[in-house]
This record gives C-alpha cells, structure tokens and sequence, in this order.
C-alpha cells in the first residue's frame, strides 16, 4: 500500500478520536491533518506491522487533539 492509502485507513478512526476529545468538527479536522501530516513524515510509521501502527496513529492523533486544546486555552487565557 502506498503511504497516502495506509494514511486514509486511519483518517476516519482519527477523526473519531478527535471528535470526541475536541466536540468541535473545525478543531477535530485540523488536528487530524496535523497528525495525518506528522505520521506522513514519519519513515518508519510505514514499515511497522500492522498493529503498531495503530498504536501509533492513535497516540499522534491524541496527542495533536491535546495540542489542539492547550492552543484555544492559550488563546482563551490571553
């Protein structure tokens, strides 16, 4: 599979993810392109199994949808 194709079987997963951390659709797909771009990067996200790069996928797509939080908290703060 190529990188683009392995990257959609997470887009929807992702943005699940995201959705329910963020409750808000314009933050879940922002931080969704943001990780989907990261694991892009990511050389050897593509040749882990399966598995582990559910793992991964998952955690990035966390992490970014916890980033995505502490910006519109700075943004609130400010």
């Amino acid at each position: 599979m190529s990188k683009v194709e392995v990257l959609r079987s997470f887009e929807v997963t992702g943005y699940r993810i995201a959705y329910y951390l963020l409750k808000d659709e314009e933050l879940a797909a922002k931080s969704v392109t943001d990780a989907l771009l990261e694991l892009y990067k990511n050389e050897a996200f593509f040749v882990q199994p399966c598995e582990l790069q559910q793992q991964t996928a998952k955690k990035m797509f966390i992490k970014k949808s916890i980033d995505c939080i502490k910006v519109a908290l700075n943004r609130s703060v400010v």
